[in-house]
């Protein structure tokens, strides 16, 4: 069965992966070294990591949608890595146009808004940014 949060947040975490962001494996161990993409929770190691969370912004009574997923970044004490990760995703994301993660049609992404959380209680500095997506999200009582 097709799930669309799970397309488009797995999608999301392929597509960063093939550009070199991180890695996503759910099924495998992280290696030393490697910068996990994960759903949900942050984890509590390695001390690099990028973690997709999604939300709705936007349900009509069509098929468009806009889905937003907040990408948290975690990173070493030294902001501007934090600050890298989070330039990678922009980059990979902002203003994209006409693509798909897996079964999910997106036709617009962006960065609609991003801030600094601080440090957590190992001092790794963390921050967000929250990328929409415009998609087609069909269902049974939707107008085409």
């Amino acid at each position: 069965m097709t799930s669309y949060t799970v397309d488009l947040l797995e999608g999301l975490a392929e597509l960063m992966t093939a550009e070199g962001l991180g890695v996503y494996r759910p099924d495998s161990p992280i290696r030393p070294g490697e910068t996990p993409i994960v759903l949900g929770a942050m984890p509590e190691e390695p001390a690099r990591a990028y973690v997709l969370t999604p939300y709705p912004v936007e349900d009509t009574d069509t098929t468009d949608a806009i889905t937003a997923v907040q990408i948290r970044y975690r990173a070493g004490p030294d902001l501007r890595e934090v600050w890298s990760l989070a330039d990678g995703a922009f980059r990979l994301l902002h203003e994209r146009r006409r693509y798909r993660l897996r079964s999910v049609y997106v036709a617009l992404s962006w960065r609609e808004s991003a801030g600094l959380m601080g440090q957590d209680a190992a001092g790794r500095t963390e921050l967000t940014s929250n990328f929409y997506f415009r998609t087609t999200r069909p269902g049974p009582f939707l107008n085409d």
